[in-house]
Formats: structure tokens, C-alpha cells, sequence
């Protein structure tokens, strides 16, 4: 049962670190690139929108990269 347990509170982490990330990715792209964003949620298509962020992810990973 304790297992069980700590399995639940591990996949639930999980998930809410990669939900917290989504979220501070779109809202970074609302302030980069709001076009972008506004055009995927109007033709309401969530394609171009992952596109961008996996772009900005990209980015982002490249800088941390260089620096290291």
C-alpha cells in the first residue's frame, strides 16, 4: 500500500511540473510571439502553436547549451 502510494505522488509530480512548464511556455510565447499564438487559437488548429513551442524549447535548450 505505502508503494502504491508513492507512486501516485511521483506520476501526479510529474505531471504537474510538465503541466507548470506548458503553461509558462505559452505564456511566454504571449509575450514573444502573440501573433503566433493568436492565429492558432483562432483557426483553433493547436499544430502551429506546438510548433512554436518546441521552437522556443529548441531555443532555449541551444543558450543553456552555449553556456554550458
Amino acid at each position: 500500500m505505502k508503494r502504491r502510494g508513492e507512486l501516485l505522488l511521483t506520476v501526479a509530480s510529474v505531471v504537474g511540473m510538465g503541466t507548470s512548464a506548458a503553461a509558462a511556455l505559452t505564456i511566454w510565447l504571449l509575450l514573444t510571439q502573440p501573433l503566433s499564438v493568436a492565429n492558432a487559437v483562432n483557426a483553433r488548429d493547436l499544430g502551429p502553436l506546438l510548433q512554436v513551442m518546441a521552437g522556443a524549447l529548441a531555443d532555449a535548450l541551444s543558450v543553456v547549451i552555449r553556456y554550458l
